[in-house]
């Protein structure tokens, strides 16, 4: 099928994208064809508005990719693989996506004629002989190498030809222009160094106070924003999820034990649950039995611990959360060792509300707002120290650290900064992506000068002086490049332009996957699945 494809696809792009959606002839025959439209619902793998994919086409395609895949990685490829990959996800995706594209066909107005499908498959070398095409061996090939009748395959040819057409359609709006070209070559050619000092509102907000006064003006006038930040996070800050106290008996087991010193661990584990059954104090056998020296001597105290809220990992906060006051855990194993826990206490989970935390918000916002206000300030300040001849590094030495060590003071002081040379196009070193940073580097032209004031990109502020600067050489632009950046630009807008054209089908299509197609553990059983339900 990939035959047809670079026949007629108007670029490369549209035999990527075929690749990608799994749109090979191997597995998407049959897509189509009257004949084989009419589908019992236990066949289904998803719905795409009134036509379906089959159960036997996703389980092809899955087999398939699977196949590519274990190639691609030396044969050494697995369910395990499959299921961190999302693997069934992903083909079954792209088989709705083909469907969505060939439905567009008819919306389009865009058709197959018999005489092109004749031609497309008498052009075929795989149906040739002796350079010409052979009718006795098309039918032969088609119906024993491929398993179906000569009608069945050209349904599907015919089909794979609508979509290339479709495509073909719909990419002929990413043309590029002479000045998208050179503006593309100046952004690969043109490079830029700076020295810098970048200012944030966290590195002053403890010099940003407020008093009370301010703080109630500022909640009386600043009602809706207070809300506003309440709303946003009312889950995330303002609600305390459902917590347990509990204790613990802990037996370590160091990283790199071997199976026998795990067992005798889960030996002793057992016995300190065994005395506790039996009735003794659970606080008295951890002091006799635990192994956990920062818990050992308070009875196994952890405190109230609750799911993400805990410095003691999700296996131990899983085992917390099935607790009720006075319950005793099963031995169950984590990171560190083995552990026995009892709940003395349970707390439900509680939001609290807008009028117990608004001073709080009004608090948090006022000075945040005056953090920012230092930051300019405190950028506007340098920037005018330097033009009067003042040195950025003398102004804001960096500190030393150890190699390797990483440095916390640069987000908590402004510091000298120095940039190996960078392009317009894509992050600026040490800093990212910081397009208005960017663009105020490049509209300075000479070695030494500074922007006209300091750059705010986001919540931070930049006061930079140009190091250096290479301006690209238009004269070497010449006819070869240029046609290889127009390729290259022309590949982008049409990725781009496909992207959101599939997407749009997406939102506006009814589109229903049957789950149980893409469970890796069991057979699927999609029969007991209705989309109607």
């Amino acid at each position: 099928m990939l035959d047809v494809m670079r026949s007629n696809a108007r670029s490369s792009l549209i035999v990527l994208i075929f690749g990608a959606i799994i749109v090979t002839f191997i597995f998407s025959f049959g897509r189509g064809s009257s004949g084989f439209r009419t589908r019992t619902p236990e066949t289904w793998a998803a719905r795409v508005n009134d036509e379906v994919v089959t159960a036997g086409d996703f389980s092809q395609a899955y087999a398939s990719r699977f196949r590519q895949m274990s190639s691609q990685r030396g044969g050494k490829y697995t369910v395990d693989d499959a299921k961190q990959d999302d693997l069934k996800r992903l083909t079954l995706q792209s088989l709705v996506d083909q469907e969505l594209i060939a439905q567009q066909a008819k919306d389009l107005g865009i058709i197959v004629t018999d005489q092109e499908l004749s031609d497309a498959i008498a052009k075929s070398p795989q149906f040739q002989q002796s350079g010409r095409f052979d009718f006795d061996y098309y039918k032969r090939l088609v119906e024993n190498g491929y398993g179906m009748s000569v009608p069945r395959f050209e349904d599907a040819w015919r089909r794979d030809m609508l979509r290339t057409k479709v495509l073909q359609t719909v990419l002929n709006g990413a043309q590029v222009s002479d000045d998208e070209v050179r503006a593309y070559y100046i952004a690969q050619h043109e490079s830029a160094a700076i020295a810098y000092v970048k200012f944030t509102p966290f590195m002053f907000r403890d010099k940003a106070q407020v008093t009370d006064a301010e703080i109630d003006e500022y909640a009386k006038s600043h009602q809706k924003e207070i809300e506003e930040a309440y709303h946003r996070d009312e889950r995330t800050r303002w609600t305390q999820p459902a917590s347990v106290k509990v204790r613990a008996i802990t037996v370590l087991v160091p990283p790199g034990s071997t199976a026998q010193q795990e067992q005798a661990a889960r030996a002793r584990i057992d016995a300190a649950a065994a005395e506790v059954n039996a009735g003794k104090d659970f606080a008295a056998v951890v002091k006799e039995r635990s192994e956990d020296p920062a818990t050992k001597e308070s009875g196994g105290e952890l405190g109230f611990v609750s799911r993400g809220g805990s410095p003691y990992g999700r296996t131990l906060e899983d085992e917390a959360a099935k607790l009720e006051p006075g319950q005793m855990s099963a031995v169950f194993k984590d990171r560190t060792g083995f552990h026995v826990l009892k709940a003395e206490e349970k707390k439900p989970p509680r939001t609290q509300p807008l009028e117990e935390v608004r001073k709080q918000i009004a608090t948090d916002l006022m000075r945040s707002q005056k953090a920012a206000e230092l930051a300019k300030a405190k950028a506007q300040e340098t920037l005018a120290a330097v033009k009067a001849g003042k040195d950025l590094k003398e102004l804001y030495p960096a500190k030393k650290t150890e190699e390797g060590q990483f440095d916390f003071t640069s987000f908590t002081t402004p510091q000298f900064q120095e940039t190996e040379p960078f392009h317009p196009v894509g992050g600026v070193p040490g800093v990212g992506l910081a397009p208005k940073l960017s663009a105020a580097v490049f509209a300075l032209t000479s070695p030494g000068a500074t922007p006209a004031a300091p750059v705010q990109d986001g919540e931070t502020w930049y006061v930079f002086r140009l190091k250096n600067r290479e301006r690209a050489d238009l004269s070497k632009l010449d006819e070869t490049e240029r046609k290889s950046l127009r390729d290259r630009i022309e590949r982008q807008k049409q990725e781009e332009l496909y992207q959101s054209w599939l997407q749009r089908l997406r939102k506006k299509s009814k589109i229903v996957e049957n789950v149980a197609m893409l469970d890796y553990d069991t057979l699927p059983g999609h029969e007991v699945f209705n989309p109607e339900d």
